[in-house]
C-alpha cells in the first residue's frame, strides 16, 4: 500500500475534531445539561418524551447515523449511545445498528455508481491513496481485516470502488459492527442512571481510551497494512 507524507496532517485532523466535538459537547451540557438530567432522573417524563416523538423518533435516528457515515458531520457512537438513551438497549441498538448498515450501503452504493471523484471528496484523496490496494481484492480476509481495524467509514467507500458484493460486506458488517453498535445503546441506556461520580470515572476512561486509540492507530494501522498485504501475495501466488 502507499504510504501518504499527509499522514500527520490527517492524525493532526483527527485530534482536532476530537477537540471540537468535546468542546461542543461540554457546550451543549452546560446549556441543556440540568433539563436532559432532570428529565433522565424522571422515568415517567422520560417515557412520555419518547412516546411525544413517536414514529418520528426512530426515523430521525436512522436517517441522521446512515447520513454521518457518508458525511460525517459526527461520531457515529453520538447517535447509537442517544437511541440507547432514548429508546433502551434493545431497540436502541437496533435503530443504531439500522442506521448503521443502510449508511454503509449507501455510502458503498455512492462509490460504485459515481466512482473516484466522489469518494476523494467525502473522505480524501490521502487516505484513498493509502487504502487504493484495497480495492483490488474481493478477499473476505481482506475486507474482514479492513473492518476491524480503526478504519471508520472509509472502508465503504472502498469497497464501492472494488468488486466485492454488497452481500458480502453487508454480512461483514452484521458481524464485526453492529455487536459494537449494540455495546455503544447499552451504554447510553445505562449512563445516565450513575451517580455524579460514576459517570466521571466512566467518561474519564472513555477519554483514556480514545487518547490511546489515537495514539497507537498509525501502529494499528500498520498491523493491518502488513497483514492484507500478506493476504494479496497469498492470492498471486496461488
Amino acid at each position: 500500500m502507499k504510504e501518504s507524507p499527509a499522514r500527520p496532517r490527517i492524525v493532526a485532523w483527527h485530534i482536532w475534531g476530537l477537540i471540537a466535538v468535546t468542546l461542543l459537547g461540554a457546550a451543549l451540557a452546560w446549556r441543556f445539561g440540568p433539563q436532559l438530567w432532570a428529565l433522565a432522573q424522571d422515568e415517567a417524563a422520560l417515557e412520555a418524551f419518547v412516546a411525544q416523538l413517536g414514529p418520528w423518533g426512530p426515523l430521525a435516528l436512522v436517517t441522521i447515523n446512515a447520513a454521518q457515515i457518508v458525511f460525517a458531520p459526527l461520531p457515529g457512537y453520538v447517535m447509537q449511545a442517544a437511541a440507547g438513551y432514548l429508546y433502551g438497549p434493545l431497540w436502541g441498538g437496533v435503530w443504531g445498528a439500522t442506521g448503521l448498515v443502510i449508511g454503509a450501503m449507501l455510502a458503498m452504493a455512492l462509490a460504485r455508481y459515481f466512482g473516484r471523484p466522489i469518494v476523494e471528496r467525502l473522505v480524501g484523496s490521502e487516505r484513498l491513496d493509502h487504502w487504493e490496494s484495497v480495492t483490488f481484492s474481493t478477499s473476505t480476509v481482506v475486507w474482514f481485516l479492513i473492518l476491524l481495524a480503526p478504519t471508520g467509514d472509509l472502508p465503504y467507500f472502498m469497497a464501492g470502488l472494488s468488486k466485492v458484493s454488497f452481500v458480502k460486506i453487508l454480512l461483514l458488517t452484521l458481524v464485526i459492527r453492529v455487536p459494537s453498535t449494540m455495546v455503544v445503546a447499552a451504554a447510553g441506556a445505562g449512563v445516565w442512571w450513575l451517580s455524579g461520580w460514576q459517570l466521571a470515572v466512566l467518561l474519564a476512561l472513555l477519554g483514556a481510551a480514545t487518547l490511546l486509540l489515537m495514539r497507537y492507530q498509525e501502529r494499528l494501522l500498520a498491523l493491518v497494512d502488513r497483514r492484507v498485504n500478506r493476504q494479496f501475495s497469498g492470492e498471486e501466488s496461488s
